[in-house]
């Protein structure tokens, strides 16, 4: 028995073209999101497509007559009269469809259901990635109008009012044209057989855990000719021939799928929406064991959330040893060119050693002198983490890995509840920060400086003002890095009279640093104020305020800081 429509980029793309070729033109009557079904419905003049996006689930299908999605909670938009379905898209080596409409048009009929909006609707969004199936209800100007499950991930607002924001895109290669034999030996040779998998999946387009066993074949024991037979079944699968819909017999159960798969049984269906539905009667193993959705929802955040910080050490791994790099070589320049910078300069150009010139970012409290030592200490400061940083990705690694176990074993029903919420741990503690969990949890971080003082770190943007306006004191020391996205960090300190130590007030400056979007500069310019010269302007969205009476600091982003100073989340408040 299968657990579920399991959904790659190929067999998003091929349903993506069936739809168009079935719904463009069609009259939309209404949009209808059931955020406690997890379901989506598309209502037309003689028909409902009709989607359910329970990770458990997965099904799509077209009903004929009327939506029976109306309960208590749907949410219940009414397009523009006449409006029709004007193309269905989906981006290359993707999983994500578009739905898009084209008005103008009418239906007057009576419409049932729980919540009913007119809107510019424009577009509806479907996002397939693993483990975070969604549905977005898209305005004319790209603004949220509904969406099935509101979040926030990998810096993405996905929240009505919100401007709408694709997922990151595929980089894999040959998205647009296959590989060429010659580029498939040169990626998949180098390559030992065993980890031919793992490269495929990683770097190769259209490529996936439904298709890269039958495309591999003895390509992932062997070398000679076997590559050589793996490219062919490769060509034949991603060249997108024309649909040849079937019901594959995968060791994980009943898979649609559109193209048969080298060695796989399956049975063909007319329609790749055949196929699917003819999958989806399996979706539901006897004897399974039921973990409740809340506790697969925090597992699914959890993952999320190691998945995120995984791609953020890499990202400052591979940046490390660029960035101490350059800020040797700006301290180098800095010395050998004595006279042109000046104490009190914030840039400077100087001469490069190969000709032309390299601009200088300085603290203007400082000598020039001294600005070196401080670009060689940043320097020696990327090298460490450059040294440290590949252990803590494996270990993000493994644990999502670990995890993302636990729940494919929880979605077919072989998990039990109690190991589920052994891998998670019990809810408010570490892991999820959404939904109920996030309730439980302070909409801030903690963090204490080398003096003892607590630095706070909002959470999000909806947490940062939280932090500033109820977490903090008049007296607190407020902080953002200027001119970048991040957090609101508060330096606690009670003193009207006073600032606090140099130290302390620098150390929460690079934590708002490295919070923000600037993290990966060499040096960052972050405003400071008092909490009290800090207001919140009229309807303002979230995390947007004013700060006043505002200072700067000038200090680099030091990944090592953060683990240094951060408290545990399950030690108590002070």
């Amino acid at each position: 028995m299968s657990n579920g429509i399991r959904y790659d980029s190929l067999l998003v793309r091929y349903l993506a073209a069936e739809l168009d070729e079935r719904l463009r033109g069609r009259i939309v009557r209404a949009v209808r999101l059931d955020s406690a079904s997890r379901a989506v419905a598309l209502v037309f003049r003689r028909g409902v497509l009709y989607w359910d996006l329970d990770p458990g689930g997965g099904v799509v299908q077209w009903v004929e007559g009327k939506s029976a999605l109306a309960a208590a909670g749907t949410v219940t938009l009414e397009p523009a009269r006449g409006t029709t379905v004007a193309r269905v898209t989906a981006p290359p080596d993707e999983r994500l469809l578009r739905i898009e409409l084209a008005p103008p048009g009418s239906d007057d009929e009576d419409r049932a259901g729980a919540t009913r909006r007119t809107a510019s609707l424009s577009c509806v969004v479907v996002e397939l990635m693993t483990n975070q199936w969604n549905a977005i209800a898209l305005g004319a100007d790209g603004r949220i109008l509904a969406v099935l499950r509101p979040r926030e991930a990998h810096g993405r607002v996905l929240r009505p009012g919100a401007m709408y924001v694709e997922p990151q895109r595929s980089t894999r290669a040959g998205a647009n044209v296959p590989l060429d034999r010659a580029e498939w030996r040169a990626l998949l040779g180098e390559s030992p057989p065993p980890e031919r998998k793992r490269t495929l999946l990683a770097r190769v387009a259209y490529t996936s855990p439904l298709n890269a066993r039958a495309i591999l074949g003895t390509a992932s024991i062997e070398n000679g000719e076997a590559l050589d037979a793996a490219y062919e079944r490769y060509r034949s699968v991603t060249s997108l021939p024309a649909p040849d819909p079937h019901v594959l017999r995968l060791e994980s159960g009943a898979q649609p799928y559109p193209l048969p798969l080298p060695d796989v049984p399956g049975e063909r269906f007319p329609t790749l929406l055949d196929a699917i539905t003819a999958a989806g009667k399996e979706v539901a193993p006897a004897g399974a064991v039921a973990v409740p959705r809340a506790a697969l929802e925090r597992l699914e955040v959890r993952i999320s959330e190691l998945e995120r910080r995984a791609a953020r050490l890499r990202e400052e791994w591979e940046q490390a040893g660029p960035r101490a790099a350059e800020l040797r070589h700006q301290a180098d320049l800095l010395l050998a060119n004595p006279g042109v910078a000046a104490k009190g300069m914030t840039e400077v150009e100087l001469p490069d050693f190969t000709g032309g010139s390299v601009r200088v970012t300085l603290d203007p409290a400082l000598t020039p002198v001294e600005n070196a030592h401080r670009l060689y200490a940043a320097a020696r400061k990327y090298d460490r983490a450059a040294a440290q940083l590949p252990a803590r990705i494996e270990a993000a690694e493994q644990m999502r890995q670990r995890l993302a176990t636990v729940l494919a074993r929880a979605l077919d029903g072989t998990a039990s509840v109690a190991e589920v919420e052994a891998a998670i741990g019990p809810a408010g503690a570490g892991g999820g920060r959404r939904g109920g969990d996030a309730r439980r949890l302070p909409p801030y971080r903690r963090y204490r400086t080398s003096g003892g003082l607590e630095v706070r770190v909002g959470r999000n943007s909806r947490a940062n003002d939280e932090l500033t306006f109820h977490h903090s004191s008049p007296n607190d020391v407020w902080l953002h890095a200027r001119e970048a996205a991040g957090s609101h960090v508060i330096l606690r300190w009670s003193d009207p009279d006073s600032n606090p130590p140099a130290r302390d007030l620098t150390e929460a400056a690079v934590l708002a640093a490295l919070h923000s979007r600037a993290r990966t500069s060499g040096t960052v310019a972050v405003d400071w104020t008092r909490r009290r010269y800090v207001r919140k302007p009229r309807k303002a969205p979230p995390g947007l305020v004013v700060p006043e009476r505002v200072r700067t600091l000038f200090v680099v982003p030091d990944p090592a800081a953060e683990e240094r100073l951060r408290i545990p989340e399950d030690e108590g408040e002070d």
